[in-house]
């Protein structure tokens, strides 16, 4: 089984941008305590801080759907079209660096 990985990008509305992070940050403590989440961080973009970046890692899909049905993500789900402009875009990837027997460097 394969470790699924997901980049989704927010683009805050004019004036939204700290409740979309907090928003956003609030998730943090609940899908790390969730039994199938390997890694769940928020970034925000230093060149434009209006853009936040999730970045998830899960040991399967069905854990990362349990996480999206969660009520604390369907709450945050229901706020985005306040707090966003457009759409989020959501990458959902497979982890390959580890399938192959390649050790990850310091960068």
């Amino acid at each position: 089984m394969s470790t699924l990985i997901n980049v989704a990008s927010f683009h805050a509305r004019p004036g939204q941008s700290a409740a979309l992070g907090s928003a956003l940050l609030s998730l943090v403590p609940q899908s790390r305590a969730e039994p199938g989440n390997v890694q769940y961080d928020i970034c925000q973009a230093i060149d434009a801080p209006d853009t936040w970046l999730v970045f998830e890692q899960w040991r399967s899909r069905g854990d990362f759907d349990f996480h999206m049905s969660t009520p604390y993500v369907t709450q945050f789900l229901a706020a985005v079209p306040d707090l966003c402009d457009g759409e989020p875009d959501l990458r959902s990837y497979t982890l390959r660096s580890r399938d192959t027997g390649e050790q990850t460097r310091p960068i």
